[in-house]
C-alpha cells in the first residue's frame, strides 16, 4: 500500500475505495440526529482503538459547497471521535458523492440499528426529513416503521427544553414524554413536575396512571363544552372545534390511548371560548331585560356543581312531577316564560342555566293550567323513600361504625396495602373521598391522589392503621344509602357478622331511636271575662298561648351486653350481639352529605 497524490493511503476492494484521510479532514455532520455520546462507552471504544485502531472505516462525502478538501462524516461519528481521543492522525473513510435527503437518510437509518439511541435524538432525525418535505408516509416507509410510530416520534419534538432533560436524564420515558409532548407548550412543565413527582412508596406514576391523571386534569370533552364547537367566529384565532388539530379525533395516531373522539387537549382555548361565549350570552340576556346572576351570588345559589338550587331557585330544565305529562318547566311555560327567567352562571364550568322563582314559576304554571302544589327537583310522592333512606343511613353508618370498630390487624404488608389503599381511593366517587377525608380529619374537600399517598407514607409505621384505612375505602361506598336505590349494604352486613355483629340488632336500635315522638294537644285557651272593662287591643288579637310541652319518655329495648368476639376461623358462626348503639356518636358522623350519587 503507497500513498497517492494527496499522500493519502487507500485500499482498493471489489465495491469501493478506502483511503486513509487525515483526521484534521474530517468533520461531523451538522444533521447527525445522535447527539448524546455517553462517556462510559466512548471510553471503551477509545481503547479499543488504541490498540486495533479504527477497524471499520467511516461513511464521509466532501464537505457541500467547499473546495479545501473537508469531508462531512454521514456514519461513524463514535469512531472519530474515538479516534482523536486515541491521538489517531490519519482515519479510514469511505469516500460517497451523497445528495442531502441520501446523507439524512442514511444517518437516519443507520442511527436506528443503535440500542442506545434516545427517541428524542430518532425524532430530530424525522424531524429533519419532515421540514425537507418528506411525508410522514414516506418517513415510515424509508425507515421500516408505521405512520403511527413515526408520528408519536416526531410528537416528541413538541417538548419544552426543561421537559426534554427530564427525558434524556431517564425521569420520564417515551410514553409519559408523549402525553406531555401532547399538551401545550405552557402546560408542560407543570404536567411533568405532577407526572415525576413522588408517587405510591416515592416511585412516579404507572404509565396507566399518568394517563389518568392528564385525562381528567388537562383534557375537556366538547360534547359537554358550554359553547357552540362549530362557531369559528367565537374565537377567530382558534377557528372551529372540529377541525383542530388539539382535538383528538384528527390525530388518532397521537391519542390512541384517550377514551372518544371529542376531547379537546388545550384547556386555555377551552376557557377562552366559554368566557367569550357566556359574554355572548350575558349580553343578549342584559339586553332583553334578563337578569343575570353571576360570582357570590351564583355561588350561593349553587353551592356545588352537582348540587339542588338554593335560595328558592328552580332550574327550568327540571321535570315537573306536577304536570301528568312530566314535562320539564321549560317545555311547559314555553319560550315567551323563559324570556322572563333569569340566567344563573354556573361558578364551575361556565354554563348560563335558566333559572325562575319558584313563586314566579308556580304563577307561570297556572297560567298554562298546571296546578303545583311544589315547584322543585323533588317529587312529593317520594318524601317516604326520603324518610325510608334516612333509616337506611342511619342504620349503614352505625353498623360501619361497629365494624371499624371490631377491625383487628392486617394479613397484607404495608407496601400491599397502599397499592390497594391508593387504587381504591381513586375509584372512589368524589363524596365518598369527601366522606373519607371527613372520617380522619383531612378537611372537607377530597385531597389529591398525591396528597393522599403522602398520608399513606404518615401510616407506614402503623400496619393496623394502614388496614383500617383500607377497609374504611373498601366499604365508605356503603355506609351511606344511594339516592335511586335501596339495596342492602351486602359488603357491610357480611364484614359485620364476620366481626360478630348482627345487623339486624343495630338496625332495630336504629329505628327505634329514630321514631318520631308523639305529638302533644294544646292546652285548652281560656277565654277573658265578658266583664272585662276595657279590653286593649293586644289582648283582643291575642292568639290561644301554647300549651306547654310534656315530656314524653322514650322507651327503647335495652341493648344487650356485647359479648367476646369469636376467633377469626369460628367468628362466622356464632354471631354475639352487636355492641351498645352510640346515637349521639352516630347522628355527628352520619349521614354524610349527599349531594348526587355517593
Amino acid at each position: 500500500m503507497a500513498p497517492n497524490r494527496s499522500g493519502e493511503y487507500s485500499v482498493q476492494n471489489e465495491q469501493a475505495s478506502i483511503e486513509f484521510k487525515r483526521l484534521g479532514a474530517v468533520r461531523p455532520s451538522p444533521t447527525n440526529p445522535r447527539k448524546r455520546f455517553p462517556e462510559a462507552d466512548l471510553a471503551e471504544l477509545t481503547e479499543s482503538v488504541r490498540k486495533h485502531g479504527v477497524v471499520q472505516p467511516l461513511l464521509v462525502r466532501p464537505w457541500p459547497d467547499d473546495d479545501t478538501g473537508l469531508f462531512e462524516i454521514v456514519c461513524g461519528e463514535r469512531r472519530f471521535r474515538a479516534a482523536n481521543t486515541a491521538g489517531l492522525t490519519e482515519i479510514p473513510v469511505l469516500v460517497r458523492d451523497l445528495n442531502d435527503d441520501e446523507v439524512l437518510h442514511i444517518q437516519i437509518v443507520e442511527n436506528l440499528q443503535r440500542k442506545d439511541l434516545h427517541p428524542l435524538e430518532e425524532a430530530d432525525g424525522y424531524k429533519v426529513l419532515s421540514d425537507r418535505g418528506h411525508t410522514l408516509e414516506q418517513i415510515a416507509a424509508e425507515v421500516s416503521q408505521t405512520r403511527t410510530y413515526v408520528a408519536q416520534r416526531l410528537k416528541l419534538c413538541a417538548l419544552s427544553a426543561s421537559t426534554r432533560k427530564l427525558f434524556f436524564d431517564e425521569r420520564l420515558n417515551a410514553k409519559t414524554a408523549l402525553m406531555i409532548a401532547r399538551l401545550p407548550t405552557d402546560l408542560q412543565d407543570k404536567a411533568a413536575k405532577e407526572l415525576t413527582a413522588p408517587y405510591v412508596n416515592g416511585e412516579p406514576r404507572t404509565v396507566k396512571a399518568a394517563s389518568e391523571h392528564i385525562e381528567r386534569t388537562y383534557m375537556l370533552r366538547l360534547d359537554q363544552a358550554p359553547f357552540k364547537t362549530s362557531d369559528a367566529a367565537l374565537i377567530p384565532a382558534a377557528g372551529a372545534c372540529g377541525p383542530c388539530p388539539k382535538r383528538t379525533g384528527n390525530q388518532p395516531e397521537l391519542f390512541e390511548d384517550v377514551r372518544g373522539k371529542e376531547i379537546c387537549t388545550d384547556p386555555a382555548c377551552f376557557a377562552k371560548k366559554r368566557d367569550a361565549a357566556a359574554a355572548q350570552k350575558r349580553a343578549e340576556a342584559e339586553a332583553v331585560g334578563r337578569t343575570v346572576i353571576t360570582g357570590k351570588e351564583a355561588k350561593a345559589v349553587l353551592p356545588h356543581q352537582y348540587s339542588q338550587l338554593q335560595g328558592g331557585m328552580v332550574r327550568l330544565d327540571d321535570t315537573c312531577y306536577d304536570d301528568p305529562k312530566h314535562r320539564s318547566y321549560r317545555k311547559i311555560i314555553g319560550a315567551k316564560g323563559v324570556k322572563a327567567a333569569a340566567l344563573l352562571e354556573s361558578p364551575y364550568d361556565g354554563k348560563l342555566i335558566d333559572v325562575m322563582p319558584k313563586a314566579d314559576l308556580k304563577k307561570a304554571l297556572a297560567d298554562k293550567g298546571v296546578q303545583a302544589r311544589s315547584t322543585g327537583t323533588s317529587n312529593p310522592s317520594q318524601s317516604a323513600e326520603l324518610a325510608k333512606k334516612k333509616k337506611a343511613d342511619a342504620y349503614r353508618g352505625e353498623l360501619f361504625r361497629q365494624v371499624r370498630a371490631k377491625h383487628v390487624g392486617t394479613g397484607l404488608d404495608d407496601f400491599d396495602l397502599k397499592i390497594v389503599a391508593v387504587t381504591f381511593y381513586r375509584r372512589l366517587w368524589n363524596e365518598n373521598q369527601k366522606r373519607l377525608c371527613k372520617l380522619y380529619d383531612w378537611g372537607k374537600s377530597a385531597i389529591s391522589e398525591a396528597d393522599f399517598a403522602k398520608k399513606l407514607d404518615e401510616l407506614a409505621a402503623d400496619s393496623e392503621a394502614l388496614g383500617r384505612l383500607v377497609m374504611d375505602i373498601a366499604l365508605v361506598d356503603e355506609s351511606v344509602a344511594p339516592t335511586y336505590s335501596m339495596g342492602k349494604p351486602e359488603l357491610l352486613e357480611a364484614i359485620a357478622r364476620e366481626r360478630g355483629i348482627d345487623p339486624g340488632v343495630v338496625r332495630k336500635y336504629v329505628e327505634t331511636d329514630m321514631r318520631p315522638k308523639p305529638k302533644e294537644k294544646p292546652a285548652p285557651v281560656t277565654k277573658a271575662p265578658p266583664s272585662s272593662p276595657k279590653p286593649t287591643a293586644k289582648a283582643s288579637n291575642a292568639k290561644p298561648a301554647p300549651a306547654k310541652k310534656v315530656a314524653v319518655k322514650k322507651v327503647t329495648a335495652k341493648p344487650p351486653a356485647a359479648k367476646k368476639v369469636a376467633p377469626a376461623k369460628t367468628a362466622a358462626k356464632k354471631v354475639s350481639p352487636a355492641a351498645p348503639f352510640n346515637s349521639a356518636a352516630a347522628k355527628e358522623a352520619w349521614p354524610f352529605p349527599n349531594t348526587g350519587r355517593p
